[in-house]
């Protein structure tokens, strides 16, 4: 959720350079997220009862951006196309409530398990 929150700053502040000169469109490297999420440092939790279950544990992945230099809209060396970047908000804001509702999911499965309920 923190990486599409992140890419919708993004995303806004392409569609806030839209008239400047040279400007280039930059995004998420999603490709670069995945690996490094699964390339990521396995951190054994501290488990401070013998009844408590170990676990991995993790660092907060960096998102690393890439900026689009392959191509030129205009004269002026920008590349955002506002039609597309607007479509590229929409597609995010979609896959940030998907995100949203299945940990809103979880949660609520997580309290009826804590809760005993069945």
């Amino acid at each position: 959720m923190d990486q599409a929150a992140y890419r919708s700053q993004l995303l806004a502040q392409n569609i806030a350079n839209v008239n400047t000169p040279n400007y280039k469109r930059v995004d998420l490297d999603f490709a670069k997220i995945m690996q490094q999420a699964s390339q990521g440092p396995d951190l054994e939790m501290k488990a401070t009862h013998h009844q408590h279950f170990r676990g991995i544990g993790g660092m907060p992945i960096v998102p690393p951006t890439i900026k689009d230099n392959s191509t030129t809209m205009r004269v002026d060396g920008n590349n955002v196309d506002v039609e597309f970047e607007m479509a590229k908000v929409a597609e995010n804001s979609m896959f940030y409530q998907a995100l949203a509702s299945s940990w809103k999911r979880g949660m609520s499965r997580l309290r009826m398990v804590i809760e005993g309920r069945a």
